[in-house]
């Protein structure tokens, strides 16, 4: 009897909360064609890079996770692709370039290395120098 509680107890829970354990993640690291970033800065400036990150089709923009260091940055570029887990789904053929812009502030040494994981997709990386 603990045990049928229990279900009904946890099935419930999952239909009040909307989650559907079933469901295919669709999670996926979006493309970056481009970086923005200066060649040079002053090692007590703040300055700013730019990525273009690609949606478009069935694929938007999710986040962006940055892991910044002293020597450089580490980005993943989070969307979600609809069409995953959907069977015959028709997706618009556009593509869309977003920038998104990660500002910079000191302390940080030089060269500074910009890293950006693509998924399967190679890396897309810049240096910058610190003068």
């Amino acid at each position: 009897m603990k045990t049928v509680l229990s279900v009904v107890l946890v099935s419930g829970v999952v239909a009040l909360t909307g989650c559907d354990v079933l469901a295919p993640d669709q999670s996926i690291i979006l493309s970056v064609p481009k970086i923005d970033a200066p060649a040079t800065v002053s090692a007590g400036s703040s300055f700013t890079v730019t990525l273009t990150i690609q949606t478009g089709g069935c694929r938007s923009f999710s986040h962006v996770d940055v892991q910044k260091f002293d020597t450089g940055l580490h980005v993943v570029p989070w969307g979600t692709d609809a069409s995953i887990g959907h069977k015959g789904i028709s997706c618009p053929a556009n593509i869309v370039d977003e920038p998104h812009a990660i500002q910079i502030d000191p302390p940080f040494s030089g060269p500074y290395q910009v890293f950006v994981d693509q998924g399967r997709l190679a890396p897309v990386t810049a240096t910058v120098q610190v003068q």
